[in-house]
């Protein structure tokens, strides 16, 4: 049944995301051909029109991550929270796999407008060449401060636990965002506001979690780091980070899924 309702969420997010993926490498493209046009033209009018260009084109940028934000809390918050809930949670499936369906669609969507943002960027000119974008020479040329170079298979690993990384937070800020409209909901009046109240509620709790962390385990921290080489200590903050924002992607979602199925007030 999960495949089901992706198949339904999919469909009914692509007429919208599609149409932005497609817009945003042309006007990559678009940016890079007048980008090249005008650079060697000398005018308030060609100077202006390369301006303007750029700042349309940065704005698209902007706008596939602000558009995809707002599409995926709107999708959880009608398909859930409004007179489409009574249909869903009548629906032969459970509430963890409607938490999920949501969830994965948003990632997905999430990863892919980073994605075509940096296609985009990469098209216009904006990160320079294929090299430096993809196989991140700045990361295995240099010289760490214990004098020991970054490989780029070493490089690699690590660009693929920060992409790890990413991918945790985006699903601890969509469960986050997921339970504040939960709680918001199970209020009999004023619902929209109450979601909003405790979205910024649960994002000081988290950054005041962290601080009490952080603060408790500096001093033990920095010891052990001093005693790693840099690679390790990238490791080992990495891994530590990953925990971290596994820990609360797991306890918004049993927040999330708590108010669902016990605390809702659909009216």
């Amino acid at each position: 049944m999960l495949g089901k309702l992706l198949k339904q969420d999919f469909r009914a997010t692509a007429r919208i995301m599609l149409p932005l993926y497609v817009a945003v490498p042309v006007l990559g493209l678009f940016t890079n051909l007048i980008t090249h046009l005008c650079e060697n033209q000398d005018g308030f009018l060609i100077n202006a029109i390369s301006m303007l260009v750029s700042f349309v084109f940065s704005l698209s940028l902007i706008a596939a991550v602000v558009t995809t934000i707002v599409l995926m809390v709107l999708r959880f918050y009608r398909n859930l929270m409004t007179d489409e809930g009574y249909l869903m949670f009548t629906l032969p499936v459970s509430t963890t796999e409607l938490i999920f369906s949501k969830l994965i669609v948003s990632v997905v969507w999430f990863l892919g407008t980073f994605a075509v943002d940096a296609l985009g960027m990469l098209l216009s000119g904006m990160l320079g060449g294929y090299e430096d974008f993809v196989r991140f020479r700045f990361a295995f040329t240099f010289n760490v401060p214990y004098n020991i170079p970054i490989t780029q298979a070493q490089a690699g690993w690590l660009a693929a636990g920060v992409v790890v990384l990413v991918i945790l937070c985006g699903l601890a800020l969509c469960l986050m965002t997921y339970a504040a409209m939960a709680i918001g909901q199970s209020f009999k009046k004023n619902k929209g506001l109450m979601s909003v109240v405790f979205f910024f509620v649960l994002w000081i709790g988290t950054r005041i979690v962290l601080t009490l962390i952080f603060g408790a385990f500096y001093g033990p921290a920095t010891s052990a780091v001093n005693t790693m080489t840099v690679l390790q200590a990238l490791w080992t903050v990495l891994g530590c980070a990953c925990v971290g924002a596994l820990a609360f992607c797991v306890g918004f979602f049993f927040l999330t899924h708590g108010m669902l199925r016990k605390h809702l007030n659909l009216q």
